[in-house]
């Protein structure tokens, strides 16, 4: 009881967070009438996340829907979490594909690190390992680091020893990614983060 006490207390903390930077948006007139929708739509997708948190399953899963099908990234990504978990709905990998897909094609990273691993895997799809590769690579252009990571050991493991290490750097040292420095760690010095390559060399045009 105390842990859900002091988990509702900082989402009530949020929250007023939230509504406080929804009225500063409503107050500039319509100028910022974007931010007074965006601010709205954090303390949505924020009220479905405390439901879920709750246990409830099946009315997150129908809030996060409703945001989903207004097409909210974070909304599509849920659902498609969801889908995939059988978490308030049955489980359905092709749904949660098909939903990951919205999401990525909308620009959310972390959904085209998941398309890339459905098709990598044939999980809600067909397997499929050069369009596996093609959405690490939009996740990795979009500053995904797991994403950059998983490309760059593919890379790798492929002989392109340059590209793959440098991709790996980037994971290691931007986004901090945990494979990615133990990989390094692994191979000894002269490989770590600290002789990163230029950037404008690690993300290959080509499969």
């Amino acid at each position: 009881m105390q842990r859900q006490s002091a988990t509702q207390t900082m989402v009530r903390m949020l929250f007023l967070c939230l509504v406080f930077s929804c009225s500063l948006a409503s107050a500039g007139g319509n100028e910022n009438g974007d931010q007074d929708q965006v601010a709205r739509d954090m303390i949505r997708v924020l009220n479905a996340y405390v439901v879920y948190k709750m246990g409830q399953y099946e009315s997150a899963f129908e809030q996060y829907l409703e945001l989903a099908e207004e097409g909210s990234r974070q909304g599509m990504l849920n659902v498609a979490n969801m889908y995939a978990q059988g978490q308030g709905v049955e489980q359905n990998q092709e749904k949660a594909f098909q939903w990951y897909l919205r999401a990525a094609d909308s620009g959310d990273s972390i959904s085209m690190v998941e398309v890339a691993m459905a098709y990598e895997e044939g999980r809600g799809t067909v397997l499929d390992k050069n369009e596996a590769l093609r959405w690490y690579r939009r996740a990795a252009e979009a500053g995904n680091s797991d994403a950059r990571w998983r490309l760059g050991k593919s890379l790798y493991d492929e002989g392109r020893m340059a590209e793959g290490l440098c991709l790996i750097r980037l994971a290691a040292v931007d986004g901090g990614q945990p494979s990615a420095q133990q990989f390094l760690s692994a191979l000894g010095p002269g490989t770590g983060p600290e002789n990163k390559l230029p950037r404008s060399r690690c993300l290959p045009s080509g499969s």
